[in-house]
């Protein structure tokens, strides 16, 4: 019989959360959560407002703090971006608040990101940057501080004039929206060449009449949902959520939701996609075993006495050491907290005590990361007597057998902001096993 969980009230920073109670199987639907920075740095993560009295930062969970960056933004897969001076980070949501953010997060990006004035994630996961100098690039997310994203990754799909642009952001289909400097919201397709930013707006349709531009210190749609779009009003740190009106003013017909939000330096929507603890793993089906690819030749030797009349002996000695690799898939879409690899270290006796996983990998490391690709050194050595006779030549090959198993698991976890969801995926591993020598006749020249 499967226990009750409680989740109970807890204080954080004197912010008192009450979560709701669960009996597993069943599961909380994640939600989308407001996480701001104020400008003292501080971080907090919660349900956005949904009333004009909803204290949003008494309630919210308060994550940490970050200081020196200038810009800040969560992409669709939960993970936080930050540039500081030059450099671009990225990494898992703030979970320890008396852990310095940056020093658990890696850097992709070396210089020029303070070359932007904005950032964002169009609703696939592309990075848009527009740059001070009014040039507009997209490209994948950064992975690797020594490869340019500006100049070797991403596109330049605006040439000139982007920096006009009072506030800009995207709604799911893709579609771009822009604060213009005549106060009007302008909504069309995002260019796919270097195009000009006047000559984009040529084919921009008008949305919503005036009064965006004491709207831009933030605005953006519900992630996931063409609408509402939510403003932030720059001079009084109004909260607005609402439909785009056809006629009339955004704030005569959107929701007020709350003052005082200008005191936040930035504002995003996110997912909590970061797992935090791992409640129970278990396998979903046994192990067939790995499926084993053609044998890899780890040393090869050829033994000529086609011209002598006497045998040769010799021994055959080889010393070789292989990599192996494990890995656990993402295709979840969660990302694990920096600090103790808890969900990898839960697998790790998972597995290992599994009967036979551990006959298929015999003595191999058991502790597997749930971060990164794991490695594993594996050394093979023998010594072989050779004997060829007169007037023969022979070819001795020692050779491996390379594996690949893949072992789906179930994981309940609990995330950040304390809900509970099912997670499937796979433990993925290539070992070298069956060491073979073999000798066979030679007749080559």
């Amino acid at each position: 019989m499967r226990p009750s969980h409680q989740l109970s009230g807890c204080y954080i920073d004197l912010v008192f959360i009450i979560h709701t109670a669960v009996t597993f199987p069943m599961f909380l639907i994640l939600e989308t959560l407001l996480l701001t920075v104020a400008k003292d740095g501080t971080v907090r993560m919660g349900v956005p407002p949904n009333h004009h009295q909803d204290n949003y930062p008494a309630r919210a969970l308060v994550l940490g703090k970050l200081e020196n960056f200038s810009h800040v933004l969560c992409s669709p897969e939960g993970e936080l971006f930050c540039v500081r001076g030059e450099d671009l980070y990225r990494g898992p949501m703030m979970s320890h608040k008396d852990v310095d953010w940056f020093s658990t997060a890696k850097r992709v990006g070396k210089c020029d990101w303070n070359k932007f004035k904005n950032l964002f994630f169009t609703p696939c996961g592309e990075l848009c940057g527009i740059t001070n100098n009014g040039e507009f690039y997209k490209g994948p997310q950064p992975d690797n501080e020594n490869s340019s994203w500006m100049y070797g990754q991403a596109t330049k799909i605006g040439a000139k004039g982007w920096d006009l642009c009072e506030a800009v952001t995207c709604d799911q289909s893709g579609d771009l929206y822009v604060v213009t400097k005549d106060d009007k919201l302008v909504q069309a397709k995002p260019p796919t060449r270097a195009q000009d930013y006047e000559e984009w707006l040529k084919t921009s349709t008008e949305r919503g009449g005036s009064g965006w531009l004491r709207l831009c210190h933030f605005m953006s749609f519900t992630p996931g949902q063409r609408d509402p779009l939510w403003c932030v009003d720059k001079e009084d740190g109004n909260i607005y959520r609402g439909s785009i009106p056809e006629d009339g003013t955004y704030v005569d017909k959107a929701e007020h939701l709350g003052f005082g939000y200008h005191g936040f330096g930035f504002l995003a929507f996110t997912e909590d996609k970061t797992i935090i603890d791992v409640i129970k793993c278990d396998l979903q089906h046994e192990p067939w075993g790995p499926r084993y690819s053609n044998p890899r030749v780890i040393e090869d030797r050829i033994y000529d006495n086609r011209y002598s009349s006497s045998p040769l002996k010799h021994s055959f000695t080889f010393d070789a050491t292989l990599t192996e690799f494990g890995s656990f898939s993402n295709d979840h879409g969660f990302i694990f907290a920096a600090g103790a690899d808890k969900f990898g270290s839960e697998m790790s006796n998972l597995l290992m005590n599994h009967e036979a996983v551990r006959r298929i990998l015999l003595s191999k490391n058991g502790n597997w990361s749930s971060r990164e690709t794991n490695e594993n050194k594996v050394r093979f050595s023998s010594s072989y007597e050779v004997e060829v006779p007169p007037r023969k030549a022979i070819q001795v090959e020692a050779s491996v057998m390379k594996g690949d198993l893949a072992v789906q698991y179930r994981a309940t976890v609990r995330t950040l902001y304390g809900f509970i969801k099912e997670i499937r995926g796979s433990w993925n591993v290539s070992i070298y096993n069956k060491l073979t020598i073999r000798q066979v006749d030679y007749s080559g020249q």
